[in-house]
């Protein structure tokens, strides 16, 4: 029967050694629970339970260190144990018991997540999903917390505060109809519907003012005919120049009335 003849502490294990010259390093979760001092006989049958015992112990602490700084996705735990070698088996034991106990509640942090994203107005409710299932969360989880805190009329309501901020900060100064594209396409990658997008606009009520878009045609027609007038000229200057501020939002109509005054 194995004696301990060393127990020391060495950071955050011990190092346990055996007169049979057998070495092992357990955590104090186990120098607790199978009472392990010095001068201690103990079972060889036993030695690979403390082993096994103190393998899991090291797991759940790694563990409730990682979700002792902020709430984490069963997903998150699992990549975190495997990343730091704890064996797949024990990582799901660990996982098992901590859901279990409510250190994991992945429904929870989905509901916390999902308010968090609502109250920020930062996301729509597809950009929310896709990070939440890119998180482990189930897609169920997910479409049900989604349901319960971000209805249509939260959704529409972030949308419009959302175009509104766009508008005055990014974009004031564009076209009318590239606006419009560029504040729809944003609130599309930002995870709202294309519906939701469009009644959005439509809430700003935005109006052209041909005396602003006037003057940013006028500029852009000025830098596009410095670019492209080097190598084109006649009807290819003419051609790049309409596409050009096509590209740019204009309307063919205000595009094609501004190019008969010039001579190509």
């Amino acid at each position: 029967m194995p004696k301990i003849i060393t127990l020391e502490k060495k950071k955050r294990l011990y190092k346990v050694v055996f007169d049979n010259d057998q070495t092992i390093y357990v955590t104090e979760d186990t120098i607790v629970h199978f009472l392990l001092s010095k001068e201690t006989h103990i079972e060889a049958s036993e030695v690979d339970k403390i082993i096994a015992f103190s393998d899991f112990s090291r797991g759940k602490n790694l563990a409730l260190y990682y979700i002792s700084f902020k709430q984490r996705t069963k997903k998150e735990v699992i990549t975190y144990l495997m990343d730091h070698d704890i064996t797949s088996s024990q990582t799901f034991k660990i996982i098992d018991n901590l859901t279990n106990s409510g250190f994991i509640d992945d429904t929870a942090y989905a509901t916390s997540f999902i308010q968090e994203k609502v109250l920020g107005k930062t996301f729509g409710p597809y950009q929310i999903e896709r990070k939440l299932m890119d998180k482990g969360i189930d897609k169920a989880i997910i479409q049900d917390k989604l349901a319960e805190s971000y209805d249509v009329d939260t959704q529409l309501d972030t949308a419009t505060y959302l175009a509104e901020k766009l508008v005055m900060t990014k974009y004031s100064r564009l076209p009318l109809k590239a606006l419009k594209l560029k504040v729809t396409t944003h609130l599309t990658q930002k995870g709202f519907s294309y519906d939701i997008s469009k009644l959005a606009l439509t809430n700003l009520e935005l109006e052209s003012d041909p005396e602003n878009e006037q003057e940013l045609l006028q500029k852009e027609l000025e830098k596009l005919l410095k670019k492209y007038s080097r190598k084109y000229d006649g009807y290819d200057l003419k051609q790049r120049v309409t596409n050009g501020l096509a590209r740019k939002g204009f309307d063919f109509d205000i595009i094609n009335r501004e190019l008969r005054e010039i001579d190509f």
